[in-house]
């Protein structure tokens, strides 16, 4: 029952994302007192009792406990799906805290990440510390084997209900996945699924082939966003948009990162369902040419799961991590590398904010990710994965 109460409701996260901007920091609001936390304001916070400068006053006298045990621990490895580009402001203001820790966070796919997990473990070979990924049927899998080391951060009181996935499993962020466009070849862009299927049916030829791009239905993040983007449409209704846009011969990609450089090259006119982690930190220097925006019958959210591992090598030092990327400072880190933060109380200083994307784009056109048991349902799940391949003209 612990874990079930902990779970992702889509309902809820709906509920608490729907007043927006204000509202949202309001309904988001941490329980306990927030002072002695790191200030708004940027001032320094006042030590722990650990002797760490930067540490909230909240944490736990003996703390201090995890960061010398950390100092005996090999280097910290980590299994993501993050570029190095979004690793990079979080990994230096960690550094910055905990100099003697050495990061080495890996970019890999989703289904990549859990399958060189259980790998290596079975080998009894090092592996990851911590998981960072989006794949919900996945981590559903992973929590049933019993493979998170469950661990209740410094943090976990300030950081909303709906953000604790699991028990151990925390988000990292709270990321859109949107429509891109080049500016310059498609002037008059879609802003909506709906819009997109409509002119590749009334220009076919505009866009056949390979002038559209999305993810394949391999990959987990562009899966899950097909899976519960068509739950809000109705699966039959989605399929037949998706159809529409799969008679072009979209060019079907496993990386965000090459939706994004296609269509600065000018080979891609549109793409649909892109992580916008891989198109934030593109700007402002990609302005003139790459256009995006979020989705008007549904904008996807990628709630970014973290957890440590069983077999981790490192728990002491990977403690420390989830504990900095959940705090005020990694939150902002977080924006600063291209995600979207979520903690209410860094609303006003964010790049990205959950609370701005909410007041945006409205309630009714947000599509969280979740832990739903229909996607961890291997028959459910491949019946939609084989009816989606389908529709893409594969």
């Amino acid at each position: 029952m612990e874990q079930y109460r902990q779970r992702l409701s889509r309902r809820r996260l709906l509920g608490l994302l729907a007043v927006g901007g204000a509202g949202l920091v309001a309904a988001c609001a941490p329980s306990g007192p927030t002072t002695g936390g790191p200030s708004v304001s940027g001032a320094a916070a006042t030590p722990a009792p650990a002797g760490v400068p930067g540490l909230p006053t909240y944490y736990p006298s003996d703390y201090g406990q995890i960061i010398e045990a950390s100092k005996k621990e090999p280097k910290l490895l980590i299994y993501s799906i993050m570029s190095k580009q979004n690793w990079a402001p979080v990994i230096e203001g960690f550094r910055q805290r905990y100099s003697w820790i050495e990061v080495d966070a890996s970019d890999l796919d989703s289904a990549t990440i859990f399958d060189r997990y259980y790998t290596e473990s079975a080998g009894n070979v090092r592996t990851a510390d911590i998981i960072i990924t989006s794949s919900p049927d996945t981590w559903q899998e992973f929590i049933k084997k019993g493979e998170v080391l469950v661990y209740k951060s410094a943090e976990d009181d300030k950081v909303p209900s709906w953000s604790k996935l699991a028990a151990g499993v925390y988000t990292v962020s709270a990321d859109p996945m949107v429509i891109i466009w080049n500016k310059p070849l498609l002037p008059n862009p879609p802003k909506s699924i709906a819009e997109l299927a409509a002119m590749a049916s009334q220009d076919p030829g505009k866009f056949t082939p390979g002038k559209i791009t999305t993810y394949e239905e391999t990959n987990a993040t562009g899966f899950a966003a097909n899976w519960f983007w068509a739950k809000k449409q109705g699966q039959e209704r989605a399929l037949q948009l998706i159809e529409q846009i799969g008679r072009t011969k979209p060019k079907l990609e496993t990386s965000a990162g090459r939706m994004v450089d296609g269509t600065l090259a000018g080979e891609i006119l549109v793409g649909y369902f892109v992580s916008a982690i891989s198109v934030l930190p593109r700007f402002p220097a990609a302005g003139a040419v790459l256009g995006y925006s979020l989705i008007s019958d549904g904008t996807p959210v990628i709630t970014r799961g973290m957890a440590i591992t069983k077999k981790a090598q490192s728990p002491n030092s990977a403690k420390l991590l989830v504990d900095y990327i959940l705090s005020q400072e990694g939150q902002l880190a977080w924006s600063k590398g291209g995600l979207t933060a979520y903690r209410p109380d860094v609303a006003d200083r964010a790049e990205n904010h959950l609370a701005k994307l909410a007041a945006a784009v409205g309630e009714q056109n947000l599509v969280p990710f979740s832990f739903d048991p229909d996607i961890a349902d291997a028959t459910k799940r491949e019946d939609f994965r084989a009816r989606l391949r389908r529709a893409l003209g594969r």
